[in-house]
């Protein structure tokens, strides 16, 4: 398995790299948020929980781009608390969603 360069390395990436991720982890937020709002589901907001925590961990990060993290946070807490299915054993996942809203 090859190495990312931090764990090799042990250095961070620069800061002006983590806001090309957190720009994207925003419009999937927001997508998230469209989706949510039109249909039940289970929303894998882990997945990108777990894309923040990289962002975090990966990168030299700012203060500015700390709150934007945290306040992604807040927002991925908010739509992963949203209406859910209510039939038992059909649960839609992101990906049909997604494929849905195509």
């Amino acid at each position: 398995m090859k190495k990312k360069k931090t764990e090799t390395t042990g250095s961070l990436l620069p800061s002006a790299m983590a806001d090309v991720e957190l720009q994207h982890i925003e419009r999937a937020l927001a997508q998230l948020r469209t989706m949510s709002a039109q249909s039940s589901g289970t929303l894998n907001v882990e997945y990108w929980r777990e894309r923040l925590n990289a962002v975090g961990t990966q990168y030299a990060l700012v203060p500015a781009q700390r709150r934007r993290i945290e306040a992604l946070r807040g927002a991925l807490d908010a739509v992963g608390k949203g209406p859910r299915d209510s039939t038992p054993g059909r649960r839609k996942t992101t990906n049909r969603l997604w494929a849905k809203a195509a």
